[in-house]
């Protein structure tokens, strides 16, 4: 489906929607670590505040990468986009979870850095999932694993 939103940019390829949803995400970054800081403040537990920021950002991201960055849906339905999406972002939510405790416990790093280092994984790890899930393009209609 190729359902066009205000502001897309059609046409622009995977390098273009890349450094759009780099952009987006710089934003929800802003977002995430913010609420992270507030939250590691107020709670004062790093994983809970690290959950809570990476919510925060996965609502920002789905706002920009749906009216901005991706020009073509494969989702019919608006809520199973978004329910996909999160689950996306879930999956996002374990790998910094995972990378901050290596890199907190074994590695002995101050979690403020963890997060940083974390956030590079998960930007990778959701950017090529939901690329690959949500906003292929028309020559990739086929489910995940499919063979022509």
């Amino acid at each position: 489906m190729n359902r066009s939103s205000r502001g897309t940019i059609h046409g622009k390829g995977i390098v273009g929607e890349g450094i759009g949803y780099l952009a987006g995400s710089a934003i929800a970054l802003a977002a995430d670590l913010g609420s992270y800081y507030l939250l590691s403040w107020w709670i004062g537990g790093w994983y809970c505040a690290a959950a809570g920021g990476f919510l925060v950002g996965s609502v920002v991201a789905y706002v920009i990468s749906v009216r901005w960055v991706f020009a073509r849906r494969v989702v019919s339905s608006a809520s199973a986009e978004l329910a996909i999406f999160v689950l996306i972002g879930c999956f996002g939510l374990l790998v910094v979870q995972g990378v901050m405790w290596v890199c907190i416990e074994w590695l002995g790093m101050p979690g403020s850095i963890a997060r940083l280092v974390a956030v590079g994984f998960s930007f990778t790890s959701n950017f090529a999932l939901r690329k690959l899930i949500l906003f292929r393009s028309r020559g990739r209609e086929r489910a995940i694993g499919e063979v022509a």
